[in-house]
């Protein structure tokens, strides 16, 4: 079960990958060759950016030397290295051993390597086996310790997840990630009550320690207020959720507030209710003041001179659950 941190981080990171999809390529034979279609549920030998799995109680016979860049290894079964076959990889690449997995060689020949950008990580005469979990990528060291222990369920991190309501109804949402380590594919779910929810869509992972960028088009949401979570969703089946967004009836529904003295004056601006209600709101949650007004209104005064001095806060609500709030001074 991965550690699920909540962390908000900026990395220095010189590169950002705009991501629709990662394809997935998974062994499904329970004993194949690396070199077989039949061993991939692809129907092709993986490929460049490829995120290669080998779920637990599979084995992966590599039986071919290859060049790979960008690729994203997880092995939750064995890797198991034929006479003289190396898997040479770049530095974008990462191999990472589950718990439940193991990188090998039937019979250990100074020739079966795995390297990663040049760097020797396994070389099959000195290593032989090595168990999970452990994690190989370019920052870690050179055979024999060219795989490390430390954990290798990094978090997904969320470091933005945003949707907003266009005039034309249709709801664009975007989120970005870092550090997405042994990550399968998100599922984007939409509700209209706040308890009931549904996916609306399924999008695979970046899966890489760069930062991702994923964006999709509710061309059919409906007219009324919205909201959004994602859950995400890892190799092994273990899932987290978002924070939950919550998107107005109408587009980019907004109001400013100021205070003059005891005066509240407030701009509307494409609120869709019949009406606008403004609360006065003590520190403490206690309403201290409340009124209605049409919502066509391009302006609305609130006098406050039956409320004592001190700070408050101003709520203003459509009747659709666009809500503002302003802390104000008086």
């Amino acid at each position: 079960m991965k550690t699920k941190f909540y962390l908000l981080i900026i990395l220095a990171l010189t590169t950002t990958n705009f991501v629709s999809a990662r394809t997935t390529n998974k062994a499904t034979a329970t004993n194949g060759n690396w070199s077989s279609t039949s061993t991939w549920d692809l129907g092709r030998i993986p490929q460049n950016g490829d995120s290669i799995v080998i779920p637990a109680g599979n084995t992966v016979v590599v039986d071919m030397s290859a060049s790979l860049n960008d690729v994203y290894i997880t092995i939750g079964g064995a890797l198991n290295f034929n006479q003289n076959k190396s898997l040479a990889l770049d530095n974008a690449s990462v191999v990472s051993i589950l718990s439940t997995g193991m990188l090998t060689a039937t019979h250990p020949t100074p020739n079966q390597l795995l390297s990663i950008g040049g760097v020797v990580k396994y070389d099959g005469k000195n290593d032989v086996t090595v168990a999970g979990p452990a994690v190989a990528n370019s920052a870690s060291g050179v055979s024999p310790t060219g795989f490390s222990s430390a954990p290798l369920t990094l978090p997904v991190t969320f470091t933005e997840f945003t949707a907003i309501r266009s005039d034309n109804g249709i709801v664009n949402i975007t989120w970005n990630t870092v550090n997405e380590i042994n990550n399968s594919h998100f599922d984007l779910e939409r509700s209209t009550d706040g308890s009931e929810w549904s996916t609306i869509t399924t999008i695979a992972a970046g899966n890489n320690l760069q930062a991702n960028s994923y964006n999709y088009t509710d061309e059919a949401a409906p007219a009324g207020q919205i909201w959004y979570r994602i859950r995400q969703v890892d190799l092994d089946g273990n899932y987290m959720y978002t924070k939950i967004v919550l998107v107005s009836a109408t587009a980019n529904a907004q109001a400013t507030i100021i205070t003059s003295g005891k005066t509240v004056t407030i701009f509307p601006e494409k609120m869709s209710g019949s009406r606008l209600v403004v609360r006065l709101i003590s520190l403490g949650g206690q309403v201290m003041q409340q009124q209605s007004f049409e919502s066509a209104s391009s302006r609305i005064d609130l006098s406050l001179s039956t409320s004592p001095n001190g700070i408050y806060l101003v709520q203003v609500t459509d009747g659709n659950q666009f809500s503002m709030v302003k802390k104000v001074m008086m």
